[in-house]
């Protein structure tokens, strides 16, 4: 079910982006279409794509802008395939009796499909515009698919994204001539903080993970982005307990395959020093045996998480270790 919010949700600063983004959509994609194009003032929602798509009947179209550079992650852009055939209908200039046709038959055909795909593009471009003025690391963005897009098919073409959480930006969608359409943006939850240190909730339990593989600590840094959970990061005994020394660490997720000492060695090493004993761990690996799961709690391991895994099992996995908050006391 989606989870609607109050419309102060998104923080203030990524507002201030995302509106300055509509508002250049709005103004380019006029001049690009040749007729007024207009994204109303947006609600704001904290969902998933799997919900967006099990809440909405119907036929979509998905635009898929790519972020490089200093950050990494997708926008996505969902309207409805009647609105898809009207972009690129009135793009190559057809005839608006011919567009409107179309729409009542929901046929997107190799014409509308050329004019929606060069629309696609432009559209990932003006958000390119915006983002490289407005955010303070060098960022590209890309046009990375777009295609229709229900039910049926949005687990084979979203994939991971289907069940990771996102700003949703809704609103509707204005094309003079014809009847008005939905617009969804769908930004990744955790590129608030990756943009300007914004937070959503506010984080009270400072979780270190120790991995070799940076797209793993990524992983888990998108599945605890949007909860109470901060992540820090080391990549080897070394950096491990040089965070040990200058944070107060309530939880540590640790590979089992380190350089240098496994993470069996480095788990008895936490536990034998007086500062750090008495934090959690959490062991994970790939490929665990019987033997190396009893070794891992044999030397101080509180429980033991398989790769690969998804933000609902993580979440099973370590809530319990979450920082409580104190009531306030009146003596």
């Amino acid at each position: 079910m989606v989870k609607t919010q109050d419309n102060d949700i998104c923080p203030p600063r990524l507002k201030e982006l995302l509106d300055a983004t509509i508002s250049k959509l709005n103004s380019d994609c006029t001049s690009l279409l040749g007729r007024n194009f207009g994204i109303s003032k947006p609600d704001w929602q904290i969902t998933t794509i799997d919900e967006f798509i099990a809440s909405n009947e119907g036929n979509y179209y998905l635009i898929s802008s790519e972020l490089e550079e200093s950050y990494q992650g997708n926008i996505l852009t969902i309207i409805r395939l009647s609105d898809a055939i009207k972009i690129g209908g009135v793009l190559l200039g057809s005839d608006e009796k011919e567009i409107k046709n179309k729409i009542e038959k929901e046929d997107l055909d190799a014409d509308c499909t050329d004019g929606i795909t060069e629309f696609s593009g432009q559209f990932s471009g003006i958000i390119d515009a915006v983002f490289r003025n407005k955010l303070p690391k060098q960022v590209h963005v890309k046009l990375s698919s777009c295609t229709a897009i229900n039910k049926d098919n949005a687990s084979e073409i979203l994939q991971d994204n289907l069940f990771s959480e996102y700003f949703n930006l809704t609103s509707l969608l204005l094309i003079k001539g014809f009847d008005t359409g939905k617009y969804n943006m769908f930004l990744p939850i955790e590129l608030a903080d990756e943009f300007f240190g914004e937070m959503i909730h506010e984080k009270n339990t400072n979780v270190l993970v120790t991995d070799d593989s940076l797209t793993d600590i990524r992983i888990i840094k998108k599945y605890l982005s949007n909860t109470e959970f901060k992540v820090m990061s080391a990549y080897d005994a070394s950096e491990t307990f040089t965070i040990l020394q200058k944070e107060k660490i309530h939880l540590i997720l640790m590979d089992l395959v380190l350089p240098e000492q496994s993470g069996i060695e480095l788990c008895k090493k936490i536990k034998k020093t007086p500062y750090t004993r008495g934090i959690p761990l959490v062991m994970i690996s790939s490929a665990p045996t019987h033997e190396t799961v009893v070794e891992s709690l044999q030397a101080g391991a509180r429980d033991f998480l398989v790769k690969p895994f998804n933000k609902e099992k993580l979440l099973q996995k370590i809530s319990k270790y979450k920082v409580k908050k104190k009531l306030a006391r009146l003596f």
